[in-house]
């Protein structure tokens, strides 16, 4: 019996240490960002543009990501949707009329952004109207098949190499235009597979149809299978990161299989401001969307929603360089397919 009370009491210490500890961090990281706050801001609400509707993907990760800002700075920061156009009016919005005055911060999904700069912009605007803050997470493009369809034992490399000796055989459910298409494309580029593109409106229905035996391959992320992943309806075979996600460690990348680094198609996504927000105000905000990240809290609460942030963490500069190198890797790919000119 003693020795049970001392296990309970030293239990008790340590979680109690523990506690202290994040106490003690959160009150450093509130310290850290009030030495640096710019004179005279903020004194008005920040607001999180959000180019895509309320309830979806994006507009989730923007609220939880503003709701632990707001707890390090001590000032509202709120989540506005600029819809329409599948994105374009609210990337237009940002680039061309935004103040860059601090208070106005988007977050992007790059594959997304990038897509209308290339395709949809008209030379009207560019993605470097907009300035890195920070990274905020990703989620691959992923290839899935029923563990009772005909692909339930083979590998990535196996199927692609059905879809090279049967042209137009396999059937992949792809969004017209999106990420989800362009991955199956870029697969078709690089080994001369062809495959059966077949539209879908969202990846609950596209799931369906593969689990009924209508299609072979379902592409879509993560958050739109899981239930099925969990109740060991799907397989995942790829995904389509440049690394592997944190939470499918044993999928290999489109990058690993097929011997190329430049397959990115992922919703990236990262906060930045309109170019030419003050110096002082852009790290401001940089480092408040940094430490609301790391708080254990939020990553705790972008778990409970299927999402992952925390596995890395990139400054304003590091993003800025992926941003760039990603941008590359679009545009070489619609330069050959023949979308944009040279």
């Amino acid at each position: 019996m003693a020795m049970k009370k001392m296990v309970f009491a030293l239990c008790a210490a340590l979680v109690f240490l523990s506690v202290v500890t994040v106490c003690d961090a959160q009150s450093d990281a509130k310290a850290r960002l009030k030495a640096m706050k710019p004179k005279d801001y903020p004194t008005e609400p920040i607001v999180f543009v959000v180019v895509y509707p309320a309830g979806g993907g994006m507009d989730v990760t923007a609220r939880m990501l503003a709701k632990y800002v707001e707890k390090y700075i001590d000032n509202r920061v709120v989540v506005e949707n600029r819809t329409g156009g599948t994105g374009l009016v609210g990337h237009t919005y940002l680039t061309t009329q935004a103040k860059n005055d601090g208070y106005t911060v988007g977050i992007l999904a790059g594959s997304y952004f990038w897509l209308d700069d290339l395709l949809r912009s008209q030379g009207k605007w560019s993605y470097k109207n907009m300035e890195a803050l920070a990274y905020i997470n990703e989620d691959p493009n992923t290839w899935i098949v029923s563990t009772e369809g005909p692909f339930k034992d083979k590998s990535l490399k196996e199927v692609i190499e059905v879809a090279k000796q049967k042209p137009d055989t396999v059937k992949v459910a792809v969004g017209v235009e999106t990420s989800s298409q362009f991955l199956v494309e870029d697969v078709e580029m690089i080994t001369g597979a062809k495959f059966t593109k077949v539209p879908f409106q969202g990846g609950a229905p596209a799931v369906v149809a593969m689990l009924g035996g209508h299609i072979e391959i379902a592409g879509y992320y993560y958050n739109e299978y899981k239930s099925h992943l969990e109740a060991g309806k799907v397989k995942v075979i790829g995904q389509a990161g440049g690394d592997r996600a944190s939470y499918l460690p044993n999928v290999p990348t489109f990058n690993e299989v097929l011997g190329v680094n430049h397959i990115l198609w992922t919703v990236w996504r990262y906060a930045a401001v309109p170019k030419g927000v003050p110096a002082d105000r852009a790290k401001y905000l940089e480092e408040a969307i940094l430490t609301a990240l790391r708080d254990p809290d939020c990553i705790q609460d972008f778990e409970k929603i299927g999402s992952k942030v925390g596995v890395k963490f990139l400054d304003a500069k590091q993003t800025g360089q992926e941003v760039e190198k990603q941008y590359k890797a679009f545009r070489e790919f619609f330069i050959k397919k023949g979308r944009i000119a040279k």
